[in-house]
């Protein structure tokens, strides 16, 4: 397979401690120029991700699901890995960028996109706050996990602020460098199966609002809500939402860079 040439290259990536063979899925290309927006305030872009983007150029394989060569190991979705979730209901990508919320917390705003090739849409699975959840660790039904976005190193965050169109609970990126606090924490429910499984439909209940990482098509942002130059235009709100059999609450993996199960037969 071809991620098994592409070993030495993933040797920089600064989030495994030790190199393991590494299951790719992505169409990859560099981030878009941003406009300024009237309500948001623009971050400046970080040279030290280009490494991680010339990385993602190269590699050219997508798929939702394990690919029959990968095995059974990559099936199960692991602490380390870098993933893309995709919402059932609409197949946008949960997304987030150095841009921040013009009102509300005013912490880096996350949205949800149509496309699956931006890097911006990566997430990597850890533990919880102040918990170790070692490289290739399935993760469980009803764990504890933290998503923290590959570009900028913030947490996916939840808390009391409202969000800006639809008024429901406000999602963000908090943190730097991957420390946050106790309201980067999210627990995975799946439907079926002890784990969380690649493909497989799932949710995440923030833990300490009890409410649903959630998105809508019926709340988008344009020109009429969020400025003329409006750097999220097209953009989908996200936001944490209840009651929980609410549809808009499940989503799925998609492209990534996964690492395999280190779990006993």
């Amino acid at each position: 397979p071809l991620h098994r040439s592409l070993l030495s290259l993933v040797s920089a990536w600064r989030y495994s401690s030790r190199v393991k063979p590494l299951a790719f899925s992505f169409y990859p290309q560099p981030p878009a120029v941003r406009g300024a927006g009237v309500a948001f305030q623009l971050g400046r872009f970080r040279m030290r991700y280009i490494w991680w983007l010339a990385l993602l150029v190269i590699v050219s394989i997508a798929s939702s699901s394990p690919d029959d060569d990968e095995g059974e190991e990559y099936a199960l979705v692991t602490c380390g890995s870098a993933v893309k979730l995709q919402h059932i209901q609409t197949r946008f990508r949960l997304h987030s960028h150095d841009i921040k919320w013009g009102s509300g917390s005013a912490q880096q705003s996350v949205t949800a996109v149509a496309q699956n090739d931006d890097p911006n849409s990566l997430w990597k699975v850890s533990g919880g706050h102040g918990e170790h959840c070692p490289q290739g660790t399935p993760v469980k039904n009803g764990q504890t996990i933290r998503l923290t976005h590959v570009q900028t190193k913030r947490n996916l965050h939840s808390h009391g602020y409202q969000s800006p169109l639809s008024k429901q609970q406000e999602i963000s990126c908090f943190g730097e460098k991957g420390r946050g606090d106790r309201g980067d924490n999210w627990v995975v429910q799946v439907q079926d199966g002890d784990h969380w499984m690649r493909g497989k439909r799932v949710r995440f209940q923030h833990k300490d609002t009890h409410k649903y990482l959630h998105t809508h098509d019926s709340f988008k942002f344009d020109r009429s809500n969020c400025g003329h130059n409006c750097p999220i235009a097209g953009q989908q709100e996200v936001t944490a939402y209840q009651p929980a059999e609410d549809q808009g609450n499940y989503w799925k993996t998609s492209e990534g860079l996964y690492y395999p199960s280190n779990a006993k037969a």
